[in-house]
């Protein structure tokens, strides 16, 4: 990766600056920044996340154990 910057007459020069706006990047370089932007995107989306999964776990339980007894309610309203 080489840092570079724009003259006024629009060559690009390679510079030593510590912060620059550009870089220039080998094919390789580009390549590996890719797989490895495809590769962290895919772990943020599809790992598994547990609080999540607790989270939808409860409330699956408590939707189940909700109907199941409103459900013994109806039941036994209904034999009067």
């Amino acid at each position: 990766m080489q840092c570079v910057t724009i003259t006024e007459s629009g060559q690009l020069i390679a510079t030593t600056q510590p912060a620059c706006e550009y870089v220039l990047l080998t094919q390789a370089e580009l390549t590996h920044l890719q797989f490895d932007g495809l590769v962290n995107t895919l772990n943020e989306l599809f790992a598994f996340d547990l609080a999540t999964f607790g989270l939808i776990n409860a409330a699956a339980l408590t939707a189940f154990f909700t109907a199941h007894g409103i459900g013994r309610i109806v039941r036994t309203m209904g034999k009067a």
